[in-house]
């Protein structure tokens, strides 16, 4: 014992002298401050949380940052500059220029942020029309006298004057009204269309096509029409481009289409390079939702209809958002319904809606939130102006029937998740940003990256539907902006978080203590992997030996571990600590894991000396030794110091009133007092130094020791750090009030209702500048040969077939993914029809939006069936930002499918002629899919889908049917 004391002593001696002689960096943004101070979390302030917030419109400026959002059910409008972040209401503005609230709709210049419209109330309902050319601050009428309601609004590109357009709905007789807005004002004039107004989109190059496109009902139908307009007369021909027959949205024949009074709403998106005037290039979207008739989204390529997804009364589509161009481009869908319990609405995606007549959607693995207890979600999506980030507000208005519009947006839902949402991977996974309708009832736990670039905080709701969430917070300066991250309903309203101990490891980790909710995700918290332990968490920890991460959970007095370097962990089995109730986990970068035990649970009988309270493990969890019984009983709270080499050190406190600090050395006979300055502890933080978060009558105190290794007085040295705390403050958040990252920088939650202007229930940091701690310094930035190293083709594998389309012969998703070892900025890709890629068939510049670069190829004219194409990767912007032309990966290849029905097991066509008088003959079923297959037409079928071919043959061989089945492997969110 005494030997192995001495050896402990030495060696920590040795490794303080050297942590005394590191040059004492200051803490990042807090030089010199020597105080507790709160985090700017998330609040009301600047918007991000809103209680009762419904975005009913949102529109954006070509600058990518200035957003505006009306919500209608609370009568506020408001504007960001920052593209979302942080928003102010602006509504008052509106009020003293004599508008009547709330704003119905929303519209914004094409390149002028400043010149907006929004469609005001009279009368309770939207017949009013005010302008602004200074970006919201002041307001003019423009006396819009007509007695309809407005449905749908456009501003024009700027060409001298800017045009504003109104459409209407009135029993099918609506109407089209342009006001041509200048300096000194304008006039609004009918345009001489008759019909309900559902919207109107003008062109990019409108001063040179002077077109506008329109989406209206009827008595018999919904049509598409495209006007020609005439500048300078302020009039509109309607019947110059379709001869007074506009195409009916409608595949299934005339009079097929939602009439006008069974239309909601519908939706309409051109490409940017939409002509109206040239038929080649009068390619619009379309989406209807409706009581009747033929809804969902369709494609119109000059008079010719394509169904691209159909409607069901599950799957109603509320708004729909284009990128790109005639040729080429990419789709967002936002639904009508969500989910009331898990807070969602769902989101489609595309990359092919010019193919025609079936197209791949993708639904997102991470919605939007929204339609909390109403089941409504309405989302509402938006490109980003360079298409590399996606927008979208939701709101719980009550849009059930025709007769509810517009009425249904004066509706809401209190605390129904509600929210501004942005998504960086074409809808894949969505984030929400500002306005949400959201409840902090009380901050559950607050996890750090090694490096401090990184805050998570699990939020808890006491309110409304009970969802809570995790937010991230990652900005240049860490705190002042949030992202919530996931938005959860959890049974326990006790949500932790673990980070890795390695420096730069982004992983985050998530528990629902008291269930077997664990969750993990690599990236940030972008994309969310349940870990499926089978056993319920009491605590958890995550380290990091020899670069692989392991998850350790405690559950009651087992612990069991997982490699969990990937999403899909490798769980071993359960191990016994010995203890007979379990607290808390600490494990450690070189195998060391301690577990604390509770003694105050009152399920189970301890002995009077406290039972084995704390146990420990050498070889990494395989194996636990239990210590000698602590001094005190309590929930007990321990870790091991691990600098000392295989010394093993364990520091353990606890939180009843009369518990010390105190310490134990390997097989020693008993723990020996530490003497620390207070008592009563409710977490223990220790790298180098030791921290203790303890209580007083008064305030907190988070007591410090920089020499822990000194083990006892008189070698130790103690002070407590409580300066900045404000009374009431209580650091008693269990299992472990107390973070510490960077070795310096120490977080604690207030652990009272959350409040964020009353001070209370906040986050707490100190940045510990006089710590000997080694502090974590980021590594050193890469070379240039580093940045521009070639990155590793990922996939398609060399085997891989990309599918064709039987009916036509076209090819299917071509996907490219690779990775580097580096976060590039910019990539170029490129595809050749040789090795040597002097055939090149299409070339890309890439600017990811994630860690996982891909590029899905949208243009695939140079394709053919049954060959075999090669690409390539370089990096072109680097990391850093810097342009250069780095090195080319390795030649990678994939194949495209020959279009031969055989093999695919598709019998050949039947050449004789169809019995007109069997009109099943060769009547294709629609194909069956496990998802939802009514979107899909039979004709077009993917060759890597699952269908069903029925052939009922006349005359003698009637009733003899012909089943053909074709199977292979889809991905799980294509419908």
């Amino acid at each position: 014992m005494y030997y192995l004391l001495n050896k402990c002593r030495v060696t920590a001696a040795l490794m303080l002298g050297m942590a005394l002689l590191t040059t004492l960096m200051p803490c990042p943004g807090q030089a010199g401050r020597m105080l507790w101070s709160t985090v700017d979390t998330p609040s009301g302030l600047f918007n991000t949380i809103v209680n009762q917030s419904e975005i009913s419109s949102i529109a954006m400026s070509t600058d990518g940052r200035t957003f505006y959002a009306a919500d209608t059910a609370n009568s506020r409008l408001y504007i960001s500059s920052d593209a979302g972040i942080s928003w102010l209401e602006i509504g008052r503005y509106l009020v003293s220029a004599g508008a009547v609230l709330p704003v119905w709709n929303i519209s914004i210049s094409p390149g002028n942020p400043q010149f907006i419209a929004a469609i005001t109330s009279a009368g309770g309902l939207p017949r009013g029309v005010f302008v602004s050319q200074d970006g919201g601050q002041s307001w003019a009428d423009t006396n819009f006298t007509v007695a309809a309601n407005i449905s749908a609004l456009a501003i024009s590109p700027a060409y001298g004057y800017f045009d504003i357009a109104v459409g209407t709905r009135s029993a099918g007789a609506g109407e089209v009204y342009i006001y041509r807005a200048s300096g000194s004002g304008g006039t609004w004039t009918a345009q001489g269309l008759t019909g309900d107004v559902l919207a109107i989109r003008f062109p990019l190059n409108y001063r040179a096509d002077s077109s506008i496109a329109i989406l209206y009902a009827i008595g018999s139908g919904t049509y598409f029409n495209i006007g020609l307009h005439d500048l300078n007369a302020n009039t509109t021909n309607w019947t110059a481009l379709y001869n007074g027959s506009p195409p009916e949205v409608a595949t299934s024949g005339a009079g097929t289409s939602p009439r006008s009074n069974q239309v909601i709403t519908g939706d309409l998106e051109l490409p940017a390079d939409y002509s109206g005037q040239a038929p080649s290039m009068g390619r619009a979207y379309i989406s209807l939702d409706s009581a009747g008739g033929n809804a969902g989204i369709f494609r119109i390529d000059g008079t010719v209809i394509y169904q691209l997804l159909v409607a069901t009364a599950n799957k109603r589509i509320s708004s729909i958002a284009y990128f790109g161009t005639y040729a080429s481009g990419k789709l967002l869908a936002g639904e009508v319904s969500g989910d009331p319990v898990r807070a969602s609405v769902p989101v489609w995606y595309t990359d092919a809606p010019m193919v025609c007549p079936a197209t791949c959607w993708y639904t997102a693995e991470k919605p939007p939130t929204g339609g909390a207890t109403s089941g409504y979600g309405n989302t509402q999506v938006i490109w980003g102006s360079d298409g590399g980030r996606a927008y979208c507000g939701t709101s719980s208005a009550r849009l059930s029937s025709p007769a509810a519009w517009p009425s249904g947006y004066l509706t809401g839902a209190a605390l129904d998740e509600s929210a501004f949402s942005t998504s960086g991977d074409n809808g894949r996974t969505w984030n929400q940003l500002s306005l949400i309708d959201t409840q902090i009832g009380f901050l559950s736990d607050v996890a750090v990256t090694e490096d401090s670039t990184a805050i998570y905080i699990a939020s808890i709701n006491t309110g409304g539907a009970g969802l809570d969430s995790v937010w991230r917070s990652g900005s240049q300066i860490t705190g002042k902006s949030w992202d919530r991250v996931l938005c959860l309903p959890s049974t326990t309203n006790d949500l932790i978080l673990r980070t890795s101990t390695y420096g730069n490891d982004q992983a985050i980790f998530l528990a629902s203590r008291g269930t077997d909710d664990l969750r993990q995700s690599q990236d940030g918290g972008q994309n969310w992997k349940a870990q499926l332990p089978g056993k319920i968490v009491t605590d958890f920890s995550v380290t990091s030996v020899n670069n692989t991460r392991y998850l350790y959970i405690l559950s009651g007095s087992y612990i069991r571990k997982a490699n969990v370097t990937s999403l899909i962990p490798q769980w071993s089995q359960q191990v016994t600590t010995n203890l007979t109730s379990g607290h808390t986990i600490f494990a450690a970068p070189n195998n060391v894991v301690v577990a604390g035990g509770d003694t105050s649970d009152s399920r189970v009988a301890y002995s009077i000396d406290g039972g084995n309270s704390v146990a420990y493990s050498i070889d990494g969890g395989n194996s636990f030794t239990a210590t000698p019984a602590f001094p005190v009983q309590g929930r007990i709270h321990a870790l091991a110091d691990y600098r000392l080499g295989r010394d093993v050190i364990i520091y353990a406190a606890a939180d009843s009133p009369g518990s010390d600090t105190y310490w134990i050395a390997g097989t020693s006979p008993g723990w020996d007092v530490m003497g620390a300055p207070t008592a009563q502890f409710w977490g223990l933080a220790q790298m180098g130094t030791l921290y203790g978060a303890s209580t007083t009558t008064v305030l907190p105190a988070v007591d410090r020791t920089l020499s822990p290794e000194s083990l006892g007085p008189p070698g130790i040295e103690w002070d407590t750090l409580s300066t900045g705390l404000t009374p009431g403050t209580a650091f008693t958040r269990e299992p472990s009030s107390l973070k510490l990252s960077a070795g310096i920088n120490l977080w604690a939650i207030d652990n009272r209702a959350y409040n964020y202007e009353a001070n209370t229930g906040r986050l707490w940091t100190f940045c510990d500048c006089l710590s000997p701690t080694p502090q974590y310094k980021p590594p050193p930035p890469p070379t240039k040969e580093v940045l521009f190293a070639p990155p590793v083709a990922v996939s398609p594998r060399p085997d891989d077939l990309i599918p064709i389309f039987i009916a036509d012969n076209s090819v299917g998703e071509i996907t490219l993914q690779w990775k580097h070892n580096t976060t590039a900025v910019a990539y170029e890709v490129r595809v050749a029809a040789d090795k040597g890629f002097t055939n090149i068939i299409t070339e890309n510049v890439v600017k990811p939006q994630r860690r996982a670069p891909s590029w899905t190829i949208a243009d695939k004219k140079g394709f053919e069936p049954g060959k075999t194409y090669y690409w390539q990767v370089r990096v072109i912007q680097a990391a850093n930002g810097e342009k250069d032309t780095g090195q080319w990966s390795g030649t990678a290849q994939f194949t495209i499918a020959e279009n031969k029905p055989e093999a695919a097991g598709i019998p050949p066509a039947i050449d004789a002629a169809p019995d007109n008088k069997s009109p099943e003959h060769a009547k294709p079923v629609a194909p069956i899919s496990p998802w939802t297959a009514d979107n899909i037409s039979a004709a077009k079928a993917p060759v890597t889908d699952i269908y069903l071919w029925v052939y009922v043959v006349s005359g003698l061989l009637t009733g003899i049917l012909i089943t053909v089945l074709a199977i292979s492997i889809v991905t799980k969110n294509r419908q």
